[in-house]
C-alpha cells in the first residue's frame, strides 16, 4: 500500500477519473482496517485511530515530495473507507456464531 501511495505518477496527465481515486482510497483503507482488525484485534477506535494516522500520514508525505501531492479528499476517503471497515469488523466479530478469527 505504501508503495502504491508514494511511488511517482505518470508524467503525461491522465484522463479525468470521476472519482475514481477517492473510491480506491475507500477500499484500500477498508482493507486495512478489516487487515489490520484480523492481525491484532484491536478495539473499533483504536483501528479507526490507527487508520486515521496511516491515512493522513500517507498524505502528508505525499504533499513533501516533489512528484506527489497531497489531498485532503484522498485523506477523507481513506477516513470513510476505515471507518466502514472498523464497523464491518465490530458487526462481523459481535455477531453469535461469527468471529473475525480464522481459526474459529
Amino acid at each position: 500500500m505504501v508503495l502504491a501511495f508514494l511511488l511517482p505518477v505518470p508524467p503525461t496527465p491522465l484522463p479525468a477519473s470521476g472519482g475514481f481515486d477517492k473510491l480506491v482510497h475507500f477500499g484500500l483503507f477498508l482493507g486495512f482496517a478489516l487487515l489490520y482488525c484480523l492481525d491484532r484485534r484491536p478495539s473499533a477506535v483504536r483501528m479507526v485511530l490507527v487508520s486515521l494516522v496511516f491515512a493522513g500520514g500517507i498524505e502528508l508525505v505525499q504533499w513533501a515530495l516533489p512528484y506527489r501531492s497531497g489531498d485532503w479528499w484522498d485523506f477523507t476517503a481513506g477516513a470513510a473507507g476505515a471507518g466502514v471497515g472498523a464497523a464491518l469488523a465490530h458487526l462481523i466479530g459481535t455477531r453469535p456464531g461469527r468471529a473475525l478469527d480464522p481459526a474459529q
